[in-house]
């Protein structure tokens, strides 16, 4: 083992630049250019301890001794030795030798060798690497936990030869047959960037080919072309060829391919390739496959077969293997070759447009799910091609543009669309108007928007007839290219995450075609890349190319589909993944029946998600390796701290001796779904579940949810927002859904202790009865709603006490000995199947239950060095700032990117998270269902987000007041985007919203964050505060209300807090702005009483300027009760962002709804007036003063003398 001293650390701030590099050059020992670098950039010893590997990637170090400088210096940081833990021969490997051990030994691909030669990662650097740095070099997790481990093993092995690597350009076999180096393998981006590169490929193969064979191949060499008859003449009979130049090149093609197979995967494509029954030919024999390298195989085929059927056969079993990315890299050269030699008929019938079809609409895979939108434009259809368009309903459709007016009627394709799927039709004009209102009128993301561009003649008006091209772009044009503009919006569907196709089932003759003129608009908006097209037939396509390449000067070949049928196009994309539409989804029916839930209902139940019977099967192969990888995928993100998914329980049912960790309250929930299902009278019943943030009670209902499943009809509502009346109703259908008889309905609600849930059990009930009903008395039990609502609560143990004990259940951040061992046991499970489950910081919190120390030492170990000047630091801190004060908060991506100043880059989720290291082991990415869709950027866990918080302030001197400060500063976070507003919405509700107190239903004056700056920094801190927020969040009159409060009830400034409150109401007048206003007067009032006791003399003045107090408080409440008495109507939704709970307005059931609120502040104000009254009457006898009052107040019981 080699060891290097360092200097202690206390000396390391006082060392100059020179001192730097000699450190570099004398211990570091990296070359003399890079500790040069340091020099020119000033780097003295003080800097340095600021500096991560980041730091010293931009300096333009490349990452091999970049990782060593790391290691090296957090070792002299720490004033230790540094201290290798492999062998010292492995530190004086070459970057060549690295390679060579990775190729030859650690069996990796070779791109993952070269890449790491690149970034001159020699032996001494190796020594220093962890998984994270493999990472981020692009070496994916699976390869790079294997280098580390071989790495390791290294310590109990003897030292391993290497053998100089053979350009396989330069010899014809690689040194050990079956083990050759692998290729770099990408999806291109683009097929046309790549094309001058493979023709020159192979060309340059074609020559190289003469070389012989092995001499245990076949004794053949490869012929000159001649004309052979490849066709078999009787079955089982093998009629030898001769090799044409097409087949030399299909031999290259092959052997290249096969070059990149690991040596056990080439041994499983020869087994399956002596298998191969499909063709007409006899299987090859296996004698003649033994011990053949991939040249050998490549010619065996090629020979054996044919030129087109070689490359069929060769792709085919590819894919038997799961080796996709090679089979779609072949499949892409068997076009080109197609093209060289063959006719256009012979393209037409062997051309692999179907994989081309596929790559194009996936990315390179052979999922739907790459992309998460698409975006369909359609001109005119024929009755007889609609059989043919079912696959439209497969797709995730955003929106249809349809320039046919006939196709909402019957025979057209909008028409066959809906009998399947729901569609909401829309004109163009319909999208213009703010973003939020468009989306939220329109439905979108929730189901598919159909636009009907020019005319809708089912309508039978003069207005929605089709016009020509000349009215059309006068009249319609403009719409059409808002519409455009508007989809393209990247707060509305974020770029790269959706694919436009131009389904054309017409042609487009000419420019003058409304259709083309789309197309350029979506050209202003995308890259040519994003748009693909697909048509009806070669003349169609021939003609749209033509076009397209004249006016816009670009080639759509690589982007087209025009050689399928529209039979064989609809044929390929259903049999694309995910399974889960085209597999029948089951529920629960009465008499332990099942019922088929269609996906056009399943469209109609938009705010509810429902977990079928049959959730989560025969949707993967189980036993691929695609499989393998998404489950270990799924567990590492749910255990790291990511939200639980319905396959979590999927993946423990199927390994029995790995059951889902059943928490202490698991058998209580049940039994108690059960009781109330069986034994309450109740319609609709209400099961309140409290938890504390991040303890795991929302994995505990669903956790109950799943294995109830086939006894309910199990849905969770995907948004709190929407109206109740309209959940109620969808919870009603589901519960009636393909069934004479109803089935009992279990649905999950995720809330915050302030909503008020008793509003959809109301609605639920309603719906029934407006529903009629009529059950037997034996099916009584099954017509029934149980609402499990999860509470998120700070003090959940006080919640259930103070409520119907029978009805709720409770669970704390506290485990019981039991669930310890659980852990435990699950931790051991962990280490079986993934790399450092350590690093699953959520999971490890609970395991260690919840030990505060743990995560103060996670927090303080990862934000050692942290400097606030960095933008990475900078929105890490606003991350736990919000994440620590508002539950379910995150920053988009997009934000972060732009943040971040980051051009986009189309996998950005993998380049944010790089780009915040060294925090991106305390962050996760979150799928946020809002707005259709996006990705977040957000803390693992709220303790973690609180302990940072606490670091900062201790160790980087920073408050809650500057981070908050901070935040509200930058232009970026605040605007009327959609994705923007969510984040608007969680900064007001960090200043606004109040915890309910643990001692009752009450909750506290102020919001934790205005607490917490109120005690550490007071008045003046808070107002600035919150007169910044004021200015961005100009449309709310949530923020001056609650400076008005702070100010009258904690300050007792009654002048400035009124000023503010009047703010609040000229906003926007509701109840809870006048409320304000008068809790302002009766508080003055009471203030003065109070002074004015005090006084030995009186004046009547003041008397009267109290009555005029008293006068404007009660004008307030009576304002805020007659706009009380509008709200309670049915059709008014409550504002759900006010500094007042609704309920503290409207008792649930009374229908009075503000006269709760509202009398008690009239009676006071009476009161108080009276008994200054009668004070003033005994010290001055002021009659007319009295008179006055008594005018004012009749009610008050006062006796003029």
């Amino acid at each position: 083992m080699n060891q290097s001293t360092t200097r202690k650390s206390p000396l390391i701030e006082k060392w100059t630049t020179e001192d730097v590099h000699q450190w570099l050059t004398a211990e570091v020992k990296v070359q003399q250019s890079c500790a040069d670098r340091f020099t020119e950039e000033e780097v003295s010893g003080a800097c340095l301890v600021s500096f991560n590997k980041t730091d010293i990637l931009d300096f333009g170090i490349k990452h091999g001794p970049a990782v060593k400088i790391t290691a090296y210096l957090e070792s002299l940081k720490k004033a230790c030795k540094h201290q290798s833990e492999f062998p010292e021969y492995v530190e004086k490997w070459t970057k060549e030798q690295v390679s060579q051990w990775l190729v030859q030994h650690v069996n990796v691909y070779s791109k993952y060798a070269e890449r790491l030669q690149g970034e001159d990662v020699s032996g001494d650097c190796l020594v220093c690497f962890r998984k994270q740095d493999l990472v981020d070099l692009g070496v994916k997790g699976g390869p790079a936990v294997k280098i580390i481990s071989a790495l390791k093993q290294l310590n109990q092995k003897p030292e391993p030869t290497l053998q100089p690597i053979t350009d396989q350009k330069e010899a014809a076999k690689p040194t050990e047959p079956g083990n050759a180096q692998a290729k770099e393998i990408n999806c291109p981006e683009s097929y046309e960037n790549t094309e001058s590169k493979r023709d020159g490929t192979v060309e340059k193969d074609s020559k190289q080919i003469q070389l012989p064979f092995d001499k245990t191949s076949e004794k053949e060499e490869i012929q000159q072309p001649k004309p052979q008859n490849t066709r078999v003449r009787n079955k089982g009979t093998v009629v030898q060829t001769t090799v044409s130049p097409d087949a030399s090149r299909t031999t290259v093609e092959i052997e290249k391919i096969l070059a990149d197979l690991l040596k056990e995967d080439l041994k499983k494509f020869i087994f399956n390739l002596r298998l191969h029954t499909e063709s007409k030919r006899e299987p090859i024999s296996q004698s003649k496959l033994e011990d053949k390298d991939s040249m050998d195989i490549a010619k065996l085929m090629t020979n054996h077969y044919g030129s087109e059927k070689a490359r069929q056969v060769a792709i085919q079993t590819l894919k038997e293997i799961n080796q996709l990315p090679l089979a779609r890299q072949l499949e892409e050269k068997t076009s080109q070759l197609m093209q060289m030699t063959l006719s256009k008929e012979s393209v037409r019938k062997e051309a692999n447009q179907g994989e081309k079809l596929k790559t194009l609409l996936s990315c390179g895979g052979n999922s739907l799910d790459n992309y998460d939108k698409f975006i369909v434009v359609v001109n005119k259809s024929r009755p007889e091609q609609l059989h043919y368009l079912q696959f439209l309903t497969k797709l995730k459709l955003f929106c249809v543009l349809d320039f046919d007016p006939n196709s909402a009627a019957s025979g057209g394709l909008c028409h066959s669309y809906r009998e399947s799927r729901v569609a909401n039709l829309h004109i163009p004009p319909q999208f213009q108007g703010q973003t939020e209102s468009v989306i939220k009128n329109l439905n979108l993301y929730k189901q598919t928007s159909w636009v009907f561009c020019n005319g809708r003649h089912d309508l039978n008006s003069d207005s929605n007839m089709e016009l020509d091209y000349k009215n059309w772009l006068r009249k319609s044009c403009r719409d059409v290219e808002q519409l455009v503009s508007f989809i393209c919006n990247p707060e509305v569907l974020p770029h790269g995450r959706y694919l436009i196709i131009f389904l054309l089932l017409s042609p487009v003759d000419t420019e003058k075609d409304p259709v083309f003129d789309i197309y350029k608009s979506f050209v202003k908006h995308n890259e040519e890349e994003n748009i693909i097209s697909v048509c009806e037939s070669q003349s169609t396509y021939l003609k749209w190319r033509e076009l397209i390449k004249e006016k816009c000067d670009f080639d759509i070949e690589h982007l087209s589909i025009n050689e399928l049928t529209l039979s064989e196009i609809n044929g390929t994309i259903m049999a694309m993944g995910p399974f889960s539409q085209s597999s029948v989804r089951l529920l629960p029916s009465s008499g332990s029946s099942t019922v088929v839930l269609t996906q056009k209902d399943e469209d109609l139940l938009t705010a509810l998600d429902v977990l079928c019977t049959n959730q989560c099967e025969n949707i993967y192969d189980e036993n691929s390796s695609e499989f393998r990888e998404f489950r270990i995928s799924v567990e590492e993100e749910f255990y790291r701290g990511g939200k639980v998914k319905w396959w979590n329980f999927y993946f423990c049912d199927k390994d029995k001796e790995k059951p889902f960790i059943k928490r202490d309250k698991y058998e209580n929930l049940m039994k108690l779904i059960r009781s109330q299902w069986r034994d309450s009278n109740d319609m609709c019943v209400l099961l309140n579940l409290f938890h504390h943030p991040g303890c795991g009670g929302t994995t505990l209902a669903m956790h109950v949810m799943w294995d109830l499943r086939h006894e309910f009809r199990c849905a969770v509502l995907k948004d709190n927002s929407m109206p109740k009346t309209e959940v109620a109703i969808q919870v009603i259908k589901l519960m009636k859904l393909e069934s004479e008889k109803p089935s009992p309905v279990l649905l999950l609600v995720d809330s915050k202790e302030t909503d008020n849930p008793y509003d959809l059990v109301i609605s639920i009930r309603k719906a029934a009865v407006e529903e009629n009903f009529s059950v037997s008395a034996d099916d009584a039990p099954n017509c029934k709603v149980i609402i499990l609502n999860c509470v998120r609560s700070h003090s959940p143990k006080q919640q259930y006490r103070q409520h119907n004990q029978t009805q709720n259940q409770f669970i704390t951040a506290s485990l019981t000995p039991q669930e310890q061992k659980d852990f435990e046991k699950k931790l051991k499970e962990l280490e079986e199947t993934h790399d450092k489950p350590e690093n699953f910081y959520s999971f490890m919190i609970m395991k260690n239950n919840f030990d505060q120390k743990y995560i103060d030492d996670l927090a303080h170990n990862t934000l050692e060095n942290f400097d606030f000047s960095k933008k990475e630091s900078e929105l890490f801190a606003f991350l736990a700032l919000l994440n620590t004060y508002v539950e379910e908060s995150e920053i988009s991506l997009s934000l972060c990117e732009d943040f971040l100043g980051m051009k986009f880059i189309r996998w950005r989720e993998d380049s944010v998270l790089e780009r915040m290291n060294p925090y991106s082991n305390l962050l996760i990415i979150d799928r946020i269902q809002e707005s259709g869709g996006y990705e977040g950027l957000r803390i693992l866990h709220q303790t973690i987000a609180s302990a940072c918080l606490a670091e900062l302030e201790r160790s980087c001197y920073k408050k809650v007041s500057e981070i908050t400060m901070q935040m509200l500063h930058y232009d970026l976070f605040f605007s009327t985007f959609v994705v923007k507003n969510r984040l608007m919405r969680s900064i007001e509700r960090m200043l606004i919203e109040r915890q309910r107190k643990k001692d009752g239903d009450e909750r506290e004056l102020f919001s934790p964050l205005v607490h917490k700056i109120h005690d550490q920094q007071g008045r003046q801190t808070i107002q600035e505060i919150f007169v910044k927020a004021s200015s961005r969040f100009v449309t709310s009159a949530s923020i001056p209300q609650a400076l008005a409060r702070y100010l009258y009830i904690n300050e007792r400034d009654f002048p400035e807090a009124l000023k503010w409150a009047e703010k609040a109401k000229d906003i926007k007048e509701n109840p809870y702005t006048f409320d304000t206003i008068g809790q302002i007067h009766k508080s003055n009032l009471k203030s003065n009483m109070d002074k004015e006791k005090q006084e030995k003399s009186l004046n009547p003045e003041d008397l009267d300027t109290n009555i005029k107090i008293a006068i404007n408080g009660m004008k307030a409440f009576e304002r805020a009760q007659q706009l009380a008495d509008k709200e309670d109507e049915p059709q008014e939704e409550p504002p759900d962002d006010e500094d007042y709970p609704r309920k503290s307005y409207n008792v649930y059931g009374n229908s009075a709804g503000y006269r709760t609120m509202a009398s008690p502040p009239r009676s006071l104000l009476s009161g108080s007036t009276f008994i200054l009254a009668k004070s003033y009457r005994g010290k001055h006898r002021n009659r007319e003063i009295c008179h006055s009052h008594s005018k004012v107040f009749p009610q008050a019981p006062v006796q003029v003398i």
